[in-house]
């Protein structure tokens, strides 16, 4: 029943874009390991929200709350003119903690997972990991200051992807009376754009917030900001939050492949 039903999947992605069953197949394999890999993603994000929550119950022997440890740690770094900030509900919503470049600003969680006014290992691990990427953008670090500038682009570009290629096609369905149409490359050529951009931040991901992670538990240990268990209990955290940008990119390199697929069969269509 299984091969009837992926028999009969490759037979409509052959219908719908005139291709290959070489390419078919291709497609649906690739967007079948797109949706486990969604999955598994939104699997390592429960386990990120758990040990950060977790760690977030846990006091700090410090005793300072995550903007006072932040702004302790950038006077330390001599950057008293990057500002810390609690995060307002949208911009904590799409955002999280973290580090405008635009606006020289370290943004810290006030609603869910609050750490702005918090005593606790968790907000001493991610007020000091967020120093720690303010110091590499501002010391010109090529990576972070790449990842950051793009953040906002990749952080919507695979949310517009979908919406971008169905314009496409409409506009030139309905407006333009045509089937495959200039509307419709325009739309995959965006969606593709965006999907790059996304992927190359989700790649710089891994290398920058690794940095950060490790000057975040230095600093912790230089200013003696924490005990050996909280440091502990600060690289579980760490620890998670890597797994989930690994994940991540993994994730967007499956939906560039998909994407060029995508483009393939339309590109085989249109000749045909």
């Amino acid at each position: 029943m299984i091969k009837k039903m992926i028999e009969e999947l490759i037979g409509s992605i052959m219908t719908e874009f005139g291709t290959t069953r070489g390419l078919a197949t291709a497609y649906l394999i690739v967007s079948a390991l797109v949706v486990i890999m969604a999955i598994v993603c939104a699997i390592m994000s429960v386990l990120v929200w758990f040990r950060y929550s977790r760690a977030n119950k846990h006091g700090i022997t410090n005793q300072m709350s995550g903007i006072d440890t932040c702004r302790f740690a950038l006077d330390q770094a001599g950057l008293q003119h990057v500002k810390v900030r609690k995060s307002g509900f949208i911009r904590e919503l799409f955002f999280g903690n973290y580090y405008n470049i635009y606006t020289k600003t370290i943004y810290l969680r006030s609603v869910f997972g609050k750490i702005d006014t918090k005593q606790s290992v968790t907000s001493t691990a991610l007020a000091l990991q967020k120093a720690g990427i303010a110091k590499l953008c501002e010391e010109g670090d090529r990576k972070a200051v790449i990842r950051n500038r793009l953040s906002i682009i990749a952080l919507f570009g695979p949310i517009l992807f979908i919406p971008f290629v169905i314009i496409g096609f409409v506009v030139d369905f309905f407006v333009l009376k045509t089937n495959g149409g200039i509307a419709s490359y325009l739309g995959l050529g965006v969606g593709g754009l965006l999907l790059l951009i996304g992927l190359i931040v989700t790649f710089l991901n891994i290398p920058v917030e690794r940095k950060g992670n490790e000057m975040a538990l230095e600093m912790a240990r230089d200013y003696g900001m924490a005990n050996e268990e909280e440091l502990q209990i600060m690289k579980k955290v760490f620890d998670a939050y890597i797994m989930q940008y690994i994940c991540n990119f993994i994730l967007e390199v499956l939906r560039v492949i998909e994407w060029v697929l995508r483009v393939v069969m339309a590109f085989n269509d249109k000749k045909d």
